[in-house]
């Protein structure tokens, strides 16, 4: 079906996402979720008109997605919204006596399932309720429609609107009623974007930043498929407390943010790891306020998201501040043009291969409302109070496999998780969980010595060394 004047188009980044969705429909590398702990009286009928209202305030919860294929329709990708999101997106699961175990493995299902989106909105919400006063609340979307800070938007709004529900103070009409579509916007601000001078000046510098350079890759442990499946798997690191101190002290000596730092040891992981000299990673950047809807973009829902590339040239004497200020250095040029959608360089004329396969983001789970601190080991957070509830976040893997290699970074205070997911075609759990090790090694390096030599910090300890020599010493 061609579209029509209820169809709205897409987003470069919109576009990239939808072409990964028809590649591997049943894959849930795309989608997102929140899940968190409720503790408190919880009121089903408050928390399902809430959902139907959240529905109605963001229109992209309730848009499904399609391609043109009609006269003059060009194949062009597109979305139409929908009055309402056609059923009840809230799911009830009674679950008495349900052990935490059985509710994770649970949560772990959500995230795991995947969104039909040419045939419904992907926003669901799960109530796994083990009584009246202990569940566990799961908000999923696919990533076409949301981003990190809509998830919280969602939850926040979610439980505002539940206790104004639970105690008869419904919302007014104009907050409850149907949204502007800010995201409809933040697209024709974009495409007005690129055919500006502005625009022009966007798309040049991000050439030049990829002139010569290869998407950096790992050694893989099996052959690339020749299509992308979309399946992973994930390794966490828990960054020591020490570690994180010498990180804050070691980036104000160099005059840089500590996710830069972060960064340009990554990068430089990933030279020692594969040798490549000259790579690109991708970096996310928010463009919520970077294409002219300022402020109004904070209170959205919506794919506010551009994927960039950052370049690693690594020469022989490099020291790791050199890979660190080049990070820094680049983020912050980068950053003058967000708007320009990255997801265009995968798409110029003669170019096969995408403009990177490994990427690195910061999330930060404290600076939002509610403020949701780093998961313990037990697979769970602190409880905050929240709108007479309390509220905790519960860990789960997610969005694995959409690139060979992913490092997320996540940030609660002074806490630091290196989480790294990857694409299980390419690679054994076990080469992860090493590069991972490797990483950590350079980081402590780096943030006791930004001054040592790249390449001559040793990857392995004394121990593993001396494991590798005995194995090499072997005859057979």
């Amino acid at each position: 079906m061609p579209p029509t004047d209820r169809t709205l188009p897409l987003s470069a980044s919109q576009q990239a996402l939808w072409l990964a969705h028809r590649l591997a429909p049943e894959s849930a590398a795309y989608t997102i979720v929140l899940p968190v702990r409720l503790r408190g009286p919880l009121d089903r009928d408050a928390l399902s008109a809430a959902v139907r209202t959240v529905a109605a305030r963001h229109p992209l919860l309730r848009s499904v997605f399609a391609e043109g294929d009609g006269e003059g329709a060009g194949g062009e990708p597109y979305r139409t919204v929908l009055d309402s999101p056609g059923q009840d997106v809230l799911t009830v699961r009674e679950l008495p006596g349900a052990t935490d175990a059985h509710l994770r493995a649970l949560v772990r299902e959500c995230a795991q399932e995947a969104f039909r989106i040419d045939v419904e909105p992907p926003f669901r919400v799960t109530l796994l309720r083990r009584d009246a006063q202990d569940a566990v609340l799961v908000i999923a979307t696919h990533h076409i429609v949301s981003d990190y800070a809509s998830h919280h938007l969602i939850l926040r709004e979610l439980l505002t609107l539940h206790r104004e529900f639970a105690d008869g103070s419904a919302p007014d009409p104009v907050s409850a009623g149907v949204g502007p579509d800010i995201h409809a916007e933040q697209v024709a601000a974009e495409r007005r974007l690129l055919s500006s001078a502005r625009g022009a000046r966007g798309a040049a510098y991000w050439r030049q930043v990829r002139v010569g350079a290869l998407p950096a890759e790992l050694p893989t442990d099996r052959p690339r498929p020749a299509t992308q499946g979309f399946r992973g798997a994930t390794h966490e690191l828990p960054l020591p407390a020490s570690t994180v101190e010498r990180l804050t002290k070691a980036a104000r000596s160099l005059d840089v943010t500590p996710f830069a730092f972060l960064l340009g040891v990554f990068q430089a992981a990933l030279f020692r790891h594969s040798g490549q000299p000259d790579a690109l990673v991708g970096c996310p950047m928010s463009t919520r306020g970077a294409l002219g809807a300022g402020r109004r973009t904070e209170a959205a829902v919506g794919y506010f998201v551009n994927t960039v590339p950052v370049r690693g040239s690594f020469r022989p004497g490099d020291r790791m501040r050199d890979a660190v200020l080049a990070a820094q250095r680049q983020l912050v040029q980068g950053l003058a043009h967000a708007g320009h959608p990255g997801a265009l360089l995968a798409a110029a004329p003669g170019r096969r291969t995408p403009p990177f396969r490994t990427a690195v983001t910061l999330i930060a789970t404290d600076r939002t409302e509610p403020q949701l601190g780093p998961v313990r080991a037990d697979g769970e957070g602190d409880a905050q109070p929240y709108e007479g509830l309390t509220v905790a976040r519960i860990g789960v893997p997610q969005q694995e496999g959409q690139f060979d290699l992913m490092l997320r970074i996540e940030q609660s205070g002074d806490t630091l998780d290196a989480v790294f997911s990857y694409d299980t075609d390419l690679f054994d759990a076990g080469t992860v969980e090493r590069f991972a090790q490797r990483y950590a090694r350079l980081l402590d390096r780096a943030t006791d010595d930004p001054g040592a030599e790249i390449e001559a910090i040793a990857l392995v300890d004394r121990a593993d060394l001396a494991e590798l020599l005995a194995m090499g010493s072997v005859t057979v």
